[in-house]
């Protein structure tokens, strides 16, 4: 009976994935608008323009969805004298990011910290994120899925075939035209966001790799950050937000469908937890490397194992090529960690005394909200808690907020403006 009810749970979420709608209030805060100026500039916005969203009334209130929130973005940002930044796409000529979420050990919270990463991202910025997961368990891609994107297709590609390493039988590396390599991207329901599945193939990628290397044929560490790159040169940003609207000033809705689906700003790596030679493509081709960690004795020596590993991987490949981990800020982030237990947080304040550029004072809560989510598997952002559940809900989306606000620090500096919700964390937990 239990299977079936959780079978009957995903299927309903297949079927109405990302089905919350935010307010007008909402709206406004993911915006970063005070409520004076963005009840006022929505309304008049959706007055004068006609494809500017106007949202769906209940009530006296106003609801929008998360594709309208990526189209009101794009409004205001191709103003010509637009007051801030509303959308943070990549313009033409802006290197791609690349940030990968790895782990030696599992259960640390790795695939749901990457998740929650995309979708804060295009909700918090608008950014066009693309999600590789390179997981044979494809945990992340669930996050994604509905009962139209059939990413669970075995016909759908995974990494292993973006990488031409998806056939162990094959004698040489599959260099496959970009075009091929675009179209392995997949639509999802999140506005913004495209998806490369994983998949059980991914498993023939490290026979390929091992076998391309007893060959000495390719650096078989920089197949993905190679296959990244090609992608990228021939579809890299081409719009400017200018671009959007017509010599008349109107809002050009074709082109704007063109311009969300034609890059990403950010690529989000999933890891398997382990480091074969496929993950050791997710780290060199990152520029950013994140480890979501728990905060226990035991599952503290797993990261020094890691660490060490990573090392010695490093040396190596210094010694044979130019390659090497990212020049971005790599981090620790805590996980799943106990705060009535005075022992896991204490571990995390030595451990940031010790080393502060490496692990963050953020972290993610054990919390049975991620389990009340996960039963309709759905992420802490598109979940809709009953009365009884919202309070811890909301406290575990406050959490959420501030470790990807540090995350966006980590990794963009201050060319991403910080949402505060880090800094407000901090402050409530750390004393001076």
């Amino acid at each position: 009976m239990q299977v079936v009810n959780s079978r009957l749970r995903r299927d309903l979420t297949m079927r109405s994935r990302v089905e919350k709608k935010f307010s007008m209030r909402e709206v406004g805060d993911l915006l970063g608008l005070t409520k004076n100026y963005y009840e006022s500039m929505l309304s008049k916005s959706a007055e004068e323009e006609p494809s500017f969203p106007a949202g769906v009334r209940d009530g006296r209130e106003r609801h929008y969805t998360l594709d309208d929130l990526m189209l009101i973005r794009a409004h205001l940002q191709s103003l010509p004298h637009r007051r801030r930044p509303y959308l943070h796409w990549r313009q033409p000529g802006d290197p791609l990011k690349i940030v990968t979420f790895g782990a030696q050990k599992g259960g640390t919270g790795k695939s749901l910290s990457a998740a929650h990463f995309a979708q804060y991202l295009t909700m918090n910025y608008g950014l066009r994120v693309g999600l590789i997961d390179c997981d044979p368990q494809a945990t992340a891609s669930l996050y994604f899925a509905d009962d139209e994107s059939h990413l669970f297709d075995p016909e759908i590609a995974t990494v292993a075939a973006f990488m031409g390493v998806s056939e162990p039988g094959e004698t040489d590396l599959v260099t496959r035209p970009t075009a091929e390599l675009d179209a392995m991207w997949q639509p999802t329901p999140w506005a913004g966001i495209r998806l490369i599945p994983g998949g059980s193939d991914i498993q023939n990628g490290d026979i390929s790799l091992f076998l391309l290397a007893q060959r000495a044929q390719v650096p078989v560490h920089s197949v993905l950050k190679n296959a990244i790159e090609r992608w990228d040169d021939d579809y890299g940003p081409k719009n400017r937000f200018a671009d959007l609207r017509r010599a008349d000033g109107s809002f050009d809705t074709e082109r704007y469908a063109a311009a969300l689906r034609e890059t990403v700003d950010v690529i989000v790596i999933d890891q398997q937890p382990s480091l074969t030679l496929m993950q050791l493509n997710g780290l060199v081709a990152a520029t950013s490397v994140i480890v979501p960690q728990t905060m226990k004795g035991f599952d503290l020596s797993t990261l020094s194992t890691y660490s060490q590993n990573i090392a010695e991987y490093l040396d190596y490949i210094e010694e044979t090529s130019a390659d090497a981990i990212g020049i971005g800020r790599h981090v620790v982030l805590p996980t799943i960690v106990q705060e009535a237990n005075d022992k896991d947080v204490d571990q995390i304040v030595d451990l940031y005394q010790r080393a502060p550029e490496l692990f963050l004072q953020v972290w993610y809560p054990r919390s049975d909200a991620v389990a009340n989510a996960a039963e309709e598997y759905k992420s802490i952002y598109e979940y809709d808690p009953p009365r009884s559940r919202r309070a811890s809900t909301k406290t575990f989306i406050d959490s959420a907020n501030a470790v990807n606000d540090a995350l966006v620090g980590v990794v963009w500096g201050s060319a991403l403006p910080s949402r505060g919700y880090a800094r407000d964390f901090i402050k409530a937990r750390w004393q001076e």
